[in-house]
């Protein structure tokens, strides 16, 4: 198991790079790996060297498709941001769900994107039987 990273610890480089091997495994994993997934969060560590990292947060939420905040949503790229929400519960202790319950919770939190989860993530997440709730048992 990876290490658990707290919030103060994610604005590290230890963080970033434990983030980065967990969603390219998991994206190996779930068979969707992509070659530009070498490159996911690759800015924020640069853009910490000279920046708080509460506005390298903002920025990269929304300048990122596989975010929520993305502003235009009918570009967000649904499987990358269907691998962050997975792959943050082996590197992030405050977020341990897994996508399925993520998803859930998603939607109870934010209605307004509520029926874009319901289209786009919950039927993929089905396909690939992905759709368990999270269970912190499971082994990575």
């Amino acid at each position: 198991m990876n290490k658990l990273f707290n919030d103060n610890e994610k604005s590290s480089f230890p963080y970033w790079y434990a983030h980065w091997k967990a969603y390219n495994k998991v994206a190996r994993e779930w068979g969707v790996w992509r070659f530009r997934y070498l490159f996911h969060d690759i800015e924020k560590p640069f853009m910490r060297l000279f920046m708080p990292y509460e506005k390298v947060r903002k920025w990269h939420k929304t300048h990122n498709r596989h975010h929520e905040q993305y502003p235009d949503k009918t570009k967000i790229d649904w499987m990358a941001l269907m691998i962050d929400w997975e792959c943050s519960r082996y590197t992030k202790l405050s977020q341990p769900m897994n996508c399925w319950s993520y998803a859930h919770y998603m939607m109870d939190e934010k209605p307004e994107i509520a029926d874009l989860i319901k289209i786009n993530v919950l039927p993929i997440l089905k396909a690939m039987k992905q759709d368990k709730p999270y269970n912190r048992d499971d082994k990575w």
